[in-house]
């Protein structure tokens, strides 16, 4: 196998587990809206990045971290409902992203890649940055893991107990920011928001249980990368868009297993 199919394979993988890490909390937390909301808004960060010069994936991302834990602040300091606050800066980012590329006018936005990803292109330094990230993500989910569990069940039981999940919280917004823009390029908008939704989904329909829902996430994640390239390859089609078709029959499926394995 050449080369370049061993690292977008290895790609596809990582892409899928450091995602699906997080799926079950981004579902228990009834945010999954935002995953895909901070995709977009991610077309704003790359254009300003674009504009100053800076790396296309920090500036991205420095951009998305600001925006989630601003919709964050406002939506716990002012009571605003989140899903109204998100719309805002969505549309808000898309808007100036538009403007700023616009303005770049040597440069020509490719939509279809922005959209499906393509991880044919993935280079070593990303898959470097992949590797770091899920590292970062399993010790994240380790160290704090009760912290998330109340923040995923009920925040304020987390007060009566003296559980302090405030900075653990924002740490899950930048984290998931992180995670989202990494995958951007080789990913794309469509295949983040689905591995942000449906290898947990998938995940609840066999258990109740926090810490097996993580685990079947992820094992899920890995076989629909495993699946989805070899078709993609076999049948010279979209891999993104393979790998999303495989996920979504694994949920089919896990309905036929559903109130035995509960």
């Amino acid at each position: 196998m050449p080369y370049f199919l061993i690292s977008a394979l290895a790609g596809a993988v990582l892409s899928g587990i450091s995602l699906a890490i997080f799926a079950p909390y981004v579902t228990l937390r009834r945010i999954s809206y935002m995953g895909e909301a901070l995709s977009h808004i991610a077309f704003a960060g790359i254009a300003l990045a674009m504009i100053s010069g800076l790396n296309l994936t920090f500036g991205a991302w420095m951009f998305v971290s600001i925006v989630a834990l601003g919709i964050s602040w406002l939506s716990q300091k002012y009571k605003i409902q989140e899903a109204n606050t998100i719309t805002i800066f969505l549309s808000l980012s898309m808007a100036l992203g538009i403007i700023l590329i616009s303005l770049k006018q040597d440069y020509t936005f490719d939509l279809a890649s922005y959209l499906f990803g393509n991880v044919l292109l993935i280079s070593p330094s990303e898959l470097w940055a992949l590797g770091l990230l899920n590292i970062l993500n399993i010790a994240y989910v380790l160290f704090f893991y009760k912290e998330l569990f109340y923040l995923s069940y009920n925040p304020e039981m987390s007060k009566v107990f003296r559980i302090r999940t405030q900075a653990v919280d924002k740490i899950f917004y930048l984290l998931l920011a992180a995670n989202i823009v990494f995958n951007l390029k080789s990913a794309g908008i469509i295949l983040v928001t689905a591995q942000l939704i449906l290898p947990a989904v998938t995940a609840f329909n066999l258990t109740c249980k926090l810490h097996k829902a993580i685990f079947i996430s992820v094992i899920v994640a890995i076989l629909s990368a495993l699946g989805g390239f070899a078709v993609s390859f076999a049948l010279n089609l979209p891999t993104g868009a393979t790998i999303v078709v495989c996920q979504a029959l694994l949920y089919t499926l896990s309905f036929i297993f559903r109130k035995g394995i509960r």
